[in-house]
Formats: C-alpha cells, sequence, structure tokens
C-alpha cells in the first residue's frame, strides 16, 4: 500500500511511495524534503503495518558513538577540524548525517561479499564530503573483512588516463583488517601459508600460466630461496618496477607489465586477481577506492578515452559481463596481448569512485543506474547537526579536560545546530564551513567563561544571517 503515512526514528514522518523486494524495502518522500530508499524494519512499528504483512522488529534506538580516543588524539581531532577537515580515524564518529548513505554502502558491500561486487559514484561539489565519504567506506569495509585499496588521482603522479599510475597507487596502499603493514607482501605472505588457496586460485587461472603476471608470480614465489627476489618480484607485481635481475632467479621468464596505450584490460584483470585471492585467503574480497575523479575534466580527448577504459573495465569486473550499461567489447585491448577485463566472474570486489559535479565529469549516468549513484549535497536534516554537535562537545570536553555544564552547555547545543543547520540550507555556508564554525563556538565557550551563551547565540545568528 503507498502514499501512506509512516514514521522513521531519524528522518520524522514521510509518504510511503513505493515498496521493494516484497515489502522489505520502502522509498519514502519525508516531509523534510529527503526522499531515500530503506529497509522497511527501521520504521516505527505502527508504520509496518501500512504493507499488511509481518516484518523483523525495527532497529534499536540508536545509541552514543563511543570515542575509541584519548586526550591526546581528542586534541589532533580538534585541530584538524578548526580548518573543516574530519581526520580518518574519526570517520565514523563525527559524520554529520549520511545515514541512507550508509545504507547503501552496506549494501553495496553485501553486495561484493555475496556476490561479484558493486559499484558506487560519489557524486557532490567541493566540501560536501566526497572524501570524508570514502574513508567512511574504508572504516566500513574493514570492518567487514575487506582488504581496501586507496588511490586520489591527481594529472602529475596518478593521472585518470593512465592506468598502470592507477593501479600502482591503489597496490601499494593496500591496507588490512588484521594488520598495519600496507601493500601486498600481507596478502602473499598469508597466500603462501595456505598453499592450497595458490593452487585453487592458479586453477582458476583464465590464461596460460606462465602468462598470467599473478598466477606466475605466486607459484614462483612458493619456492624462491631469495629474500631479494621475494622483495624484487612483490615490487614488480605492485607495479613499482620492471622486472629486475634477481627476480629472475626465481621467475625467469615474468610476463610484461604494459605501462602506455590501451592496458585497462590487464590492470583491472590484476585488480580483480587480488581481490579472488584475498577471498581465498579468508578476506571478504577488496574494496577499491578512488578519489578526486573530477581531474578527468582536464583531460584531452585522447586522455579521456583511455581513462574510461580503465573506469568501464572496473565497473563491469565488479557488476559482472552481462549485469550493466556497459558491453565489455566496447574496452579496447592492447595491440600487443589480450586480457579478459576481470580475472573471474565473482572477484567480489566493491568499486567507489568520487568525482565533484560539473558538466564536464565522467559519463557515469550512461555507465550507471541511478542506484549505483550516491550523491552529496545540503539536505541534512537538523537532528544530523544536532547529534554531530553533542558528540564534538565530547571531544572538547575530553581534549581539555572539563564536563560541559548543563546550565552554560544546553542552550548553545539546543540552538546553535538550528542556526547552522539554516545556513547550510540557505547555502550561506558549506558542510566544511559548518564544522568550522561549530568548533569555534565550543573554543568560545571554553576560553572565555564569562562569555554569556545567549551573546553568543545572538552574535552567532547575527553573524549566519539566520
Amino acid at each position: 500500500m503507498t502514499n501512506s503515512l509512516v514514521y522513521h526514528p531519524d528522518f520524522g514522518s514521510g509518504t510511503l511511495l513505493k515498496t521493494y523486494m516484497g515489502g522489505f524495502e520502502w522509498e519514502v518522500q519525508f516531509e523534510s524534503g529527503r526522499r531515500f530508499r530503506l529497509p522497511a524494519k527501521e520504521f516505527h512499528a505502527d508504520s509496518l503495518q501500512t504493507t499488511g504483512r509481518p516484518l523483523p522488529a525495527p532497529l534499536p534506538a540508536k545509541r552514543a558513538a563511543i570515542l575509541e580516543t584519548d586526550q591526546f588524539r581528542a586534541r589532533q581531532t580538534l585541530e584538524a577540524l578548526r580548518v573543516g577537515i574530519v581526520p580518518v580515524q574519526d570517520a565514523e564518529t563525527l559524520t554529520i548525517g549520511l545515514e541512507a548513505e550508509r545504507v547503501t554502502l552496506n549494501r553495496a558491500l553485501d553486495r561484493s561479499r555475496e556476490r561479484s561486487g558493486d559499484v558506487l559514484a560519489v557524486i557532490g561539489d567541493y566540501g560536501f564530503g566526497k572524501s570524508h565519504f570514502i574513508e567512511l567506506a574504508a572504516r566500513r569495509g574493514m570492518r567487514e573483512n575487506f582488504i581496501i585499496a586507496n588511490a586520489s588521482l591527481d594529472l602529475m603522479e596518478v593521472p585518470p588516463s593512465k592506468a598502470h599510475k592507477i593501479y600502482e597507487s591503489l597496490v601499494t596502499s593496500l591496507r588490512y583488517p588484521d594488520t598495519t603493514q600496507r601493500g601486498l607482501t600481507p596478502l602473499i605472505q598469508k597466500a603462501l601459508a595456505h598453499p592450497g588457496a595458490i593452487q585453487d586460485f592458479v586453477g582458476r587461472c583464465p590464461r596460460e600460466v606462465k602468462d598470467c603476471p599473478l598466477a606466475a608470480a605466486l607459484l614462483a614465489l612458493q619456492d624462491c630461496p631469495s629474500q631479494i627476489a621475494f622483495d624484487e618480484i612483490v615490487q614488480w607485481l605492485s607495479g613499482q618496477t620492471k622486472a629486475q635481475a634477481e627476480m629472475k632467479t626465481c621467475l625467469k621468464k615474468p610476463p610484461r607489465l604494459y605501462l602506455t596505450g590501451e592496458t585497462a584490460r590487464q590492470y583491472t584483470y590484476l585488480l580483480t586477481g587480488i581481490s579472488l585471492l584475498a577471498t581465498l585467503v579468508g578476506y571478504s574480497g577488496m574494496a577499491v577506492l578512488i578519489d578526486e575523479s573530477e581531474h578527468y575534466s582536464l583531460l584531452r580527448t585522447s586522455q579521456r578515452e583511455r581513462a574510461d577504459s580503465f573506469f568501464k573495465a572496473m565497473i563491469v569486473s565488479a557488476l559482472g559481463i552481462n549485469n550493466g550499461r556497459i558491453d565489455a567489447r566496447d574496452i579496447p585491448d592492447n595491440p600487443r596481448v589480450e586480457y579478459l577485463v576481470s580475472y573471474s566472474s565473482e572477484p567480489h570486489l566493491l568499486f567507489l569512485f568520487a568525482l565533484t559535479e560539473s558538466a564536464d565529469r565522467m559519463p557515469v549516468q550512461t555507465w550507471l543506474t541511478p542506484s549505483n549513484v550516491v550523491r552529496l549535497d545540503d539536505r541534512f536534516i537538523e537532528k544530523d547537526i544536532r547529534e554531530f554537535f553533542v558528540t564534538l562537545l565530547r571531544y572538547h570536553g575530553l581534549a581539555y579536560e572539563y564536563a560541559p555544564a548543563a546550565a552554560r552547555y544546553e542552550g548553545i547545543s539546543t540552538q546553535s545546530p538550528g542556526f547552522l543547520y539554516r545556513a547550510l540550507t540557505q547555502h550561506r555556508i558549506n558542510l566544511r564551513e559548518l564544522i568550522r564554525g561549530a568548533v569555534t563556538v565550543c573554543d568560545l565557550l571554553y576560553l572565555y567563561p564569562d562569555y554569556e551563551p545567549d551573546t553568543l547565540l545572538n552574535e552567532l545568528q547575527r553573524g549566519l544571517k539566520v
């Protein structure tokens, strides 16, 4: 039954527009103007009766975030917040809103673990949290036992048109849920400790083993007595160097890794192979997270075509050859070597990339369905900002060893988020400026004990012009 009134504990009242998956997901237009597709179990029990069928119990009420920090780190956090940046270690506790977006991210991770993979394109203007969302995805992914590969594109070091440089940046950045080491070495060491996983991996290889960089390298490393050769093979396989002399004592004829031309297929093949290997040694899969994709708009036509090839090959690899808007046959081969776009039909790969909204951005609307696109904007609700402010006060109290007195801080906690919210929705400030303003309010109350809260609120309201 649609067009019924429903109630969500975070977003408030809204109108049920459509149901999906037999009523287990609802698309709702909220009174705040926000429109989301959310699990039905998140809505108030009275709302669940609108579908006329029993559903799982609603989720428990949200509890206050646990601050996994100490005084020194809390002070470091505040220094970053004073310039509008949320540190990576606080990405989960200091996120403003994004409840629906996090639901989308969690579903994408679930699909990546249970199926071939998934894709999310994160689009938003400057200052609205794209990089923050990527780090949120990284931390959430590691909690779900994914290995994480990050890259931030730029025109000099990691241009969107050079698949080899993107691959190198991703692989050398690899993070793991069970070690602080980075790069390929921890994954390869874990594979060598499980010979059955290597045999399974090699058995699934879609190429001649001698022509597959991953399979050939793993077999060579099983019997490699030289630590120097081991390190050189890992560096070569990470795209950091050409084949060196010592490594050839263990891997006599390494397949060539192409650096120029049409190389998208080779490097998405390698990335999906790494993701598959991760699942064979016990991880859920791999999340590939790319930031600053807006540099695409600065490329020449020929460079854009090669950037298109890499991003399209990644999308096909994650969604599956027959599960999207892209025909894999349209992704060109290197004239010297042919590669499938994916090592496996089920690499368990999440591909997430962020870009700024502009007329010259990547044509993601032709590559992806709307369900694969996450848009970040200023459509927050006041409750989001109030919750952020309360958590911010907890950080501030921890950093400077004080307990915010209710008489002094209660009005500030109640009213200042409302002023910041209105300034944000009226486009007077962006999200980064909101964060800086909130920290300034906390600083003023702490540093100037004689500063009356009512005076501060009046000055804040005038300054924001709300």
